[in-house]
């Protein structure tokens, strides 16, 4: 409920607690009261502060405004005057407030708490004060006193719930902002790339048949493009279900998992690219599904950073399936790349960026930067969440 109070209601409520710890001290000092003014100045000061103090520890405001009523009913004890020892105009005030703000901030069950103590000690204090006043008085003083606080404590904490609920509306009008957000990007996405990748693929795959005297390497260059083309056209449709799904609905996976890393490292290497793995790739049951697809994407980032920097040298893939972590490390030569790679290294690369993010979202975490001076290091460390597994059966071979 803190986080729904305006900063214009925080400062009337700080204004009403100074307002009513001046009149407080002031009036005790008065006739027929008559309290020292010391002792009046500090008893207004200190109930008045439990006002602001149940914003931010609102059990502690409630023991201090029982310790400062009660001190002030003492008082003025023996004054005789009516409506002691909680209808006295100025405590009963401050009091009540402490009781609205208790139920506004931390709920009634505390300010319920805070009314019967105060209330039991009220008993106490008419049983104790009857030398100098009515003690039937004084009952129905408490009586009133505790009714007049059980009506504001019920308004407010009716203000209490429509604020919550307000808050959730809110809440469900944000969320719902975001899916139909999502939805709008999965149509942009689709109208931008998916028609263009169809494209491609069409003509790539047509065009041995179109074009005279194709040799067979190029052939088969036609062949890997439509097959990227392909590839990457149903990974944007798999991302394109997940935007239109909402939270907590299923949704086809976006991107290959850990079993699509061996068709990476072949891709890769149809490219050109030198790629050197050490180590079994986990199997399926091995790792939960998001962490198997943040380490593909890890890897398939890592090696086009290479493929970027350093083409020419060759990519060295260490994969170690542990009890609890799967650990990767890619590494390249720098190539004469030093200051991209150290540019990235430093943030400043959204490739790397996004590596850590997917490593951060499965509760990993991915390092990078240049070692010695003449090679480029990416390590990622990610948690299997998986159960106990046999390790007589981590993994298959690499090809």
């Amino acid at each position: 409920m803190l986080k729904t109070w305006p900063g214009r209601g925080r400062l009337a409520l700080y204004v009403a607690a100074l307002v009513l710890g001046i009149v407080e001290a002031a009036v005790l000092t008065t006739d027929p009261y008559e309290v020292a003014g010391g002792v009046a100045l500090l008893l207004g000061v200190t109930h008045a502060a439990s006002i602001p103090l149940a914003l931010r520890r609102p059990v502690e405001a409630a023991g201090l405004s029982l310790v400062a009523v009660t001190v002030a009913a003492l008082a003025i004890a023996r004054v005789g005057e009516g409506g002691w020892p909680w209808m006295v105009p100025p405590p009963t005030l401050t009091q009540l407030l402490v009781l609205v703000v208790l139920t506004l901030v931390a709920g009634w069950r505390l300010a319920a708490i805070t009314l019967g103590i105060q209330v039991a000690v009220g008993v106490v204090l008419a049983v104790v004060g009857m030398a100098w006043n009515d003690v039937v008085d004084s009952l129905v003083a408490v009586a009133n006193f505790a009714s007049l606080a059980l009506l504001l404590g019920a308004l407010a904490a009716v203000a209490r719930r429509l604020a919550e609920s307000r808050s959730a509306l809110r809440e469900e009008h944000e969320r719902r902002s975001v899916v139909e957000e999502k939805a709008r990007i999965a149509r942009e996405l689709h109208d931008v790339i998916a028609h263009n990748m169809s494209l491609i693929t069409v003509q790539a795959r047509s065009a041995p048949h179109r074009v005279d005297d194709v040799s067979p390497a190029a052939e088969a260059e036609f062949a890997e493009i439509a097959d990227l083309a392909a590839s990457a056209l149903r990974q944007m449709r798999g991302v394109l279900d997940v935007l239109r799904t909402e939270e907590g609905q299923s949704g086809r996976v976006p991107v290959p998992g850990i079993d699509g890393l061996a068709e990476l490292f072949e891709s890769a290497r149809g490219t050109g690219q030198r790629v050197q793995v050490r180590g079994d790739i986990p199997e399926l049951a091995d790792v939960a599904p998001e962490v198997g697809t943040a380490a593909y994407r890890i890897v398939q980032e890592a090696l086009s950073n290479a493929r970027r920097h350093a083409p020419s040298e060759p990519v060295s893939v260490d994969l170690t399936m542990g009890e609890k972590d799967l650990e990767i490390r890619v590494a390249n030569a720098l190539d004469g790349a030093t200051a991209a790679s150290d540019k990235e290294a430093a943030g400043g690369g959204h490739g790397l960026i996004g590596m850590r993010e997917r490593a951060n979202a499965v509760g990993g975490s991915v390092t990078a930067g240049a070692r010695d001076g003449n090679e480029f290091v990416v390590e990622a460390v990610l948690p299997a969440q998986t159960a106990v597994r046999t390790p007589a059966k981590r993994g298959r071979k690499t090809p």
